[in-house]
């Protein structure tokens, strides 16, 4: 029995309407539009052994596989050939290459052939705008994110791209991958409490965790369609009232062919006009998955989201608290506190940070108690960044979290001393301002360097058993194959820019103007984590500091095995650490800067300058200090669009400068608001 495009629509939305649930399989045909299929992914592992490897008898190999061979028979014949003359492993990083076609950032990149480890994948799948999605993809992303009960909260794939959980997130849920262990069984429980587990048949792109030391990230081969323990899994898996199947063809002798064959209830999509009979199966020709999901979605556009199975009934809004999902929402949580008579934790304010304040959150275990901040400071001049982390810093300390400062001060001069006891003075006072703060332990690199404090260290057969000696540091830290350009990038000693746009004429610039005694910064801030760590869990302990420092954390991932988590905030957009808008030293000061910068046409530009001030020294502020929001002439600055509107408008410009220019010296330089 066949079927159109449209039935297939009407089928789904009416089974969907009906309360019965569907399980996704979705193959190659979702995703490609941006990522290579077989003909793209051999031309590139040509180009990678010319351009990388300059393998000529391999090359010699490959050109003989593509006079004899052809399609997946091909591909499965480049991997296998990459795995005789090189390792299992090097065809990874074509299948990477090929996935990060998808990805396309703000500002031109220039992809190379490297390794994508655990950290810089999960950190590239965080980039979500950055990443290309097809039509379908999307609406396969809003369907699973907006009805996870309907479709079993997982989706079955065979495609190795992180694209179908990138599009969750997008949508506002949650998404995990997994694959198949070595024993066909998955790597990992079924069935999220929340979430959509995006079960991956053949590999993912990158490792799922941090020991995932497996050789093949994608595995051409097809299944076993008699291995009893991946027919198992597969059952398990494929347990909705219907399946539908899209994006993969229906011929394959492979054990999910066979498994999806063995259900009672198959919905198969073809993109073709091909209405061969396969099983029991309806099967629906002319398919094409981005008309299809995005049809589907509309169709089911007034349906409301299915609430989770142990909802409590909605309890009435407060008078005066506005609707979940509103601006005033967003930065009215203080008031719902207050109302509720409670406070969120700590885990709760970095929910906030990261979802409400763009604020990046890098751990894997977002449920664990944080049980300690390290906030690492470069000895300088306090400015208005420091004053935002330390009241974050503050907040989380006001719940409970121990937080230790400790400065960079290793390329300090005869002034260290003062500076330290200047720039003390300030966090405790930004600290003062958060209600139930504990005030940070403070330490320095110098002291923890200096010679009887490392003697102590080296006599205590307890601290012998992590590197907490810069020296030792150093011994992990440079060895292997790390470059001189990589420690120079960890060092900050290319400001504002990314990794890819460093070209060799920028590096000879900047490395020209980089002090030396700043490379010594890392081994020894890495060092005196290991040394917190001696007495706590790692997955209890979060650095604290700006996005530009994500570039030192990542290669202490790659360095060491322990599952810090970090914090990042927003780095602003044009505008360096020491520049002098961030350190003004008046009222009068900070509202020239802000008058200034509205002179500009990126003035309202998402991170630069006004931008940042607004949402995190006044809005985050205020809300992480129980502080009511601002208003001006009756009206509520209480987030950066009303901000923005009250600055467009003539009648309120100057005024709402004003205001903002206020609370930012109030922060900044202890006056008045």
């Amino acid at each position: 029995m066949t079927g159109t495009e449209q039935s297939l629509v009407n089928r789904l939305v009416t089974t969907i309407r009906k309360g019965r649930d569907i399980t996704l399989v979705l193959g190659s045909g979702l995703t490609a539009r941006v990522v290579p299929g077989v003909d793209r992914m051999v031309d590139l592992a040509d180009e990678f052994v010319a351009q990388a490897l300059q393998n000529s008898d391999l090359q010699a190999a490959l050109a003989g596989l593509r006079a004899t061979r052809r399609d997946a028979a091909l591909y499965a014949a480049y991997r296998r050939t990459f795995a005789e003359w090189l390792s299992p492993v090097e065809f990874d990083i074509v299948v990477q290459r090929a996935t990060l076609e998808a990805y396309r950032p703000d500002r031109a990149t220039t992809a190379s052939w490297e390794r994508v480890g655990y950290h810089r994948g999960v950190q590239l799948e965080d980039d979500r705008d950055a990443w290309s999605l097809p039509p379908g993809v999307i609406a396969v992303g809003e369907l699973l994110a907006g009805l996870p009960d309907r479709f079993q909260r997982r989706v079955i794939t065979t495609n190795f791209d992180p694209l179908i959980e990138i599009a969750v997130r997008r949508a506002g849920g949650t998404a995990r991958a997994l694959t198949l262990n070595r024993d066909g069984t998955f790597a990992g429980p079924l069935g999220p409490a929340d979430g959509i587990d995006v079960l991956h048949l053949h590999g993912y792109w990158r490792p799922t965790s941090e020991s995932d030391e497996r050789a093949l990230l994608h595995d051409p081969e097809p299944l076993r369609a008699d291995d009893p323990v991946v027919l198992s899994a597969l059952h398990e898996a494929l347990r909705g009232d219907t399946i539908c199947v899209a994006g993969y063809p229906p011929g394959r002798n492979d054990a999910l062919t066979r498994a999806v064959h063995e259900q009672a209830d198959v919905l198969w999509a073809r993109h073709d006009d091909d209405a061969s009979p396969a099983g029991a199966a309806l099967i629906y020709t002319g398919v094409d998955v981005d008309r299809l999901f995005p049809a589907v979605r509309r169709g089911l556009a007034t349906l409301p989201p299915t609430p989770p199975p142990s909802a409590a009934p909605a309890a009435p809004v407060p008078p005066g608290v506005a609707p979940a999902g509103t601006a005033l929402h967003r930065v009215h949580l203080p008031t719902l506190e207050a109302v509720l008579g409670t406070r969120p934790s700590a885990v709760e304010l970095l929910r906030q940070l990261d979802y409400e304040f763009r604020w990046r959150r890098f751990d894997d275990t977002p449920d664990t108690p944080l049980d300690l901040v390290f906030w690492p400071v470069r000895l300088r001049q306090p400015t208005l960044i420091y004053a935002v982390q330390a009241t974050v810093a503050a907040a989380l300390s006001a719940r409970g979290v121990r937080v230790v400062l400790c400065f960079d001060d290793l390329a300090g001069d005869q002034h260290t001393r003062s500076w330290r006891a200047r720039f003390t003075d300030e966090v405790e006072r930004w600290f003062a301002l958060v209600e139930g703060a504990r005030p940070p332990e403070v330490d320095s690199l110098m002291s923890f360097c200096s010679p009887g404090r490392v003697a102590e260290r080296l006599q205590d057969p307890e601290l012998l058993r992590r590197p907490t000696h810069p020296w030792a540091v150093q011994l992990e830290y440079y060895r292997g194959d790390r470059m001189i350009l990589d420690v120079a990038r960890a060092a900050k000693a290319f400001p504002g820019a990314v990794d890819l746009e460093i070209d060799d004429a920028m590096a000879g610039a900047q490395i020209r103007t980089t002090r030396a005694e700043r490379l010594m910064s890392t081994p020894a801030i890495w060092a005196y984590l290991q040394y917190l760590l001696r007495d706590i869990r790692p997955e209890a302990v979060m650095t604290l500091g700006g996005e530009d420092e994500s570039v030192m954390w990542d290669q202490w991932h790659d360095t060491f095995p322990d599952a810090v988590g970090h914090l990042f905030h927003p780095v602003m957009a044009n505008v360096r650490q020491d520049a002098r808008m961030l350190g003004a030293r008046s009222f009068r000061e900070v509202e020239d800067h802000l008058r200034k910068a509205m002179r500009l046409e990126s003035w309202d530009r998402e991170d630069h300058y006004l931008h940042w001030i607004v949402q995190h020294a006044v809005v985050l502020h205020r809300y992480l200090r129980n502080r009511p929001p601002l208003s001006y002439e009756g009206r509520l600055l209480d987030s950066w669009e009303t901000i923005r509107a009250a600055l467009l408008d003539p009648r309120l410009r100057a005024g709402t400068v004003r205001l903002l220019a206020r609370e930012v010296a109030a922060l900044l330089m202890h006056e008045a608001v």
